[in-house]
């Protein structure tokens, strides 16, 4: 590899028959129960109110 070619190894996936490689965080789904609708304890997400649908009130102000 010579200075002018850009590097890109690292950028995909290392093995694509692995299947941690396609493991990766869907933007649609709410970030605190991944989907769910429910925490792990059972009670109603209170991120997204039981949709799992991703919202516009995540983040930190």
């Amino acid at each position: 590899m010579n200075e002018t070619e850009i590097d890109d190894r690292g950028l995909g996936p290392q093995d694509p028959v692995d299947p941690a490689a396609a493991q990766h965080h869907d933007a649609s789904l709410c970030p605190e129960c991944e989907g769910a609708g429910a925490l792990p304890s059972g009670e109603t997400c209170p991120v997204c109110e039981g949709t799992g649908r991703a919202v516009g009130r995540t983040g930190g102000g």
